[in-house]
């Protein structure tokens, strides 16, 4: 990252962590992360907590890093209850300030997940969910709007119906794109700040030529973010045949935005172009499966390293366990096989 990146990125996070909150009057919010990151860095606490409300989706992307046919091999459907949501909350709101309320799953498909984001809000928590964007009603999107909801992301990764429905398999592009004008909209009808909106562009041979257009689109729309994402094929969700013709069919062809590929191609081979040797990440983060698993991160999707269930026990006791330290002390060296397997190497 430029210098000049990392200066703009510095003053957004400001503004919108900081500045915003402090002109709506939120004081409890803002004090909220000033503790979190003094623990953080003092006390070697995380700041970050991922949630995952459910483990399903009404999409089978062709890509997905957690594809629903591997995660359902060996743990099945699940939906986490209300109840199980806030007793986590409990236990976590003194120790982070970020919740993604998501992770391999479709947000909205929980019917508590308005719910589960105001008791959030209401900690003090700076929430986020990530989605599709297929099953926002008008009702639900003015539900969600008065969550107190922190930010929103948007995956829409194609500004055609053939660019969009290649890789985003199932979903439908007029109703998605007309969901997301919708909500825009109505964020300025209702004149909220929050939550901030993000569009996502997963860069792939199908949309490679629609940077500018998706550019002009979060503008004309209001989005406060645009991101532009890493094509990325994790080793552990798929085989090397799989990765060779999926890589065949999505890898972009042309040297566009080539600070955003993460590999190089070498036959049909798609090989990263530097192996991160440490991870810094499950220091900052931690993830909660539906089940109630903590676990070392994300890309855990089975609970293999999970420090204990965190419904059950108190956070601090599992974080500060001999065990969590030494999961942390390994996954940080990336000494983990699933580590070797990592998708996450943006």
């Amino acid at each position: 990252m430029s210098i000049i990146k990392k200066i703009k990125y510095v003053w957004q996070v400001f503004r919108w962590f900081v500045l915003d909150n402090l002109l709506r009057g939120e004081i409890k919010k803002v004090s909220h992360l000033f503790l979190i990151m003094f623990r953080h860095y003092f006390s070697r606490l995380p700041h970050s907590a991922i949630i995952e409300t459910g483990n399903t989706c009404n999409f089978q992307c062709a890509t997905c890093p957690t594809p629903h046919k591997l995660i359902h091999s060996r743990r099945p459907p699940t939906m986490m209850g209300l109840t199980e949501f806030k007793k986590i909350i409990g236990h976590i709101k003194n120790y982070v300030h970020i919740v993604y309320v998501y992770n391999s799953n479709e947000p909205l498909l929980n019917p508590d997940i308005v719910e589960m984001i105001s008791y959030a809000n209401s900690a003090n928590l700076h929430t986020m969910i990530s989605t599709n964007g297929s099953l926002f009603t008008e009702e639900k999107s003015r539900a969600i709007l008065n969550s107190g909801l922190g930010e929103i992301r948007f995956a829409l990764d194609g500004l055609t119906k053939q660019s969009f429905e290649a890789f985003r398999v199932g979903g439908n592009f007029e109703e998605v794109i007309g969901n997301i004008k919708r909500f825009c909209r109505l964020k300025q009808e209702m004149k909220k700040h929050r939550p901030i909106v993000t569009l996502q562009f997963i860069l792939n041979r199908y949309n490679q030529e629609q940077i500018p257009d998706i550019k002009k689109f979060a503008k004309k729309i209001k989005a406060d973010k645009l991101y532009i994402k890493p094509f990325i094929l994790s080793p552990y969700a798929y085989t090397e045949e799989e990765r060779k013709v999926l890589g065949r069919k999505f890898f972009p062809t042309k040297d566009i935005y080539d600070s955003e590929i993460v590999y190089k191609r070498e036959e049909d081979n798609l090989l990263p172009k530097r192996v991160p040797k440490k991870c810094p990440a499950v220091k900052r983060v931690f993830t909660v499966l539906a089940n109630g698993e903590m676990v070392m991160c994300c890309f855990d999707l089975f609970g293999d390293y999970s420090y204990g269930n965190l419904v059950e026990n108190n956070f601090k006791k599992l974080w500060f366990s001999e065990k969590g330290k030494r999961i942390r002390h390994l996954a940080y060296k990336r000494s983990f096989p699933l580590c070797q397997k990592c998708g996450n190497i943006e």
